[in-house]
């Protein structure tokens, strides 16, 4: 100890590290404080003469084990990696660095403590930020459920897990019936409030694995992931149902809406949402024509039917 402190005393750069902002302290072999400056003796309220002469293992057992640890490493002519130590509410970056003697001989070490407790509060802040960029990214600002690229992202990585197990799925295109005479007749306002009941009805509907998206002006997708015909059919009348009764107040205006509801389950030929959508999409249109207010499934022969047909003039059906 006594030699390291000959040591320190011979070089150039004393009254630098005294004065140095950030806490600096020179350590023997032994792991015993020998030099520390003011910043350090300022450090938790202690003095300087509380700190020299005793071990880093007397102020925090992972001090002590650390010293050990950077020993090691410079004994293997390898460098300490700088880390981050918590004390307190407050974060740090530890630097090391050895002191050799002329044979090359590590006979001490300069640590350096750097507060980076604001810059990890920046860093915390940002990543709140950018989660809820996502988030805003990701949603319909209007209704709060997932946009149409993300509702497509999501469930075409669920698709590719079920036909990897080989489970089912099924889908409800939900599309709200002479939505556009709600706004022509009260306002986009009036619409809007619709559309924010809507969604109500259908989340209040569903099951928490199940998926919704608005992928239209007034048109809706759920994913039912693990789930056939029979159960898509029951939720859908479900849907419908909960709808229809309900009634959404704007102005003390009184507005109800019913909804016609396409669906379609797992086939061979569906590889994608994309592929769903356009059967779910085909069977709300048969919907439609039936008079809407109702639901429709679409099976094989619908299918074939809608291959041979391409639709025919259902296009011109609200």
């Amino acid at each position: 100890m006594k030699k390291l402190g000959i040591e320190y005393k011979c070089m150039d750069i004393k009254d630098i590290f005294e004065s140095m902002p950030v806490a600096m302290a020179l350590m023997d072999r032994e792991g015993r404080y020998v030099v520390v400056n003011k910043a350090l003796s300022m450090f938790g309220g202690l003095k300087s003469s509380d700190l020299i002469g005793k071990k880093a293992e007397e102020i925090s057992k992972e001090s002590g084990e650390n010293i050990k640890r950077d020993f090691q490493y410079f004994d293997e002519g390898r460098e300490v990696p700088d880390h981050e130590l918590q004390i307190g509410e407050r974060k740090y970056l530890v630097s090391v660095k050895p002191v050799r003697n002329e044979s090359g001989y590590a006979i001490g070490d300069m640590v350096a403590l750097t507060d980076i407790t604001r810059i990890k509060e920046i860093e915390h802040e940002l990543a709140e930020a950018n989660k809820r960029l996502e988030y805003f990214a990701s949603q319909d600002p209007l209704t709060g459920v997932l946009n149409t690229r993300t509702f497509y992202e999501v469930c075409d990585q669920i698709i590719n897990i079920a036909q990897r197990d080989d489970k089912t799925f099924s889908l409800l295109f939900i599309d709200i019936d002479h939505f556009k005479k709600v706004n022509d007749t009260y306002g986009h306002a009036a619409g809007d409030c619709v559309l924010k009941s809507i969604t109500k009805c259908i989340r209040e509907s569903i099951r928490s694995s199940d998926i919704i998206g608005r992928v239209g002006g007034e048109e809706f997708s759920v994913f039912l992931p693990e789930t056939d015909h029979v159960g898509s059919m029951q939720l859908a009348e479900k849907v419908r149902l909960i709808i229809e009764k309900e009634a959404t107040v704007f102005n003390d205006t009184e507005l109800k809406v019913t909804v016609s509801i396409g669906v379609s389950s797992r086939m061979e030929h569906h590889k994608s949402i994309a592929d769903i959508q356009r059967d779910s999409d085909h069977a709300m249109y048969h919907a439609k024509k039936e008079g809407r207010n109702r639901v429709s499934f679409l099976d094989r022969p619908c299918y074939i039917e809608r291959e041979q047909s391409e639709k025919g003039n259902i296009s011109e059906i609200e």
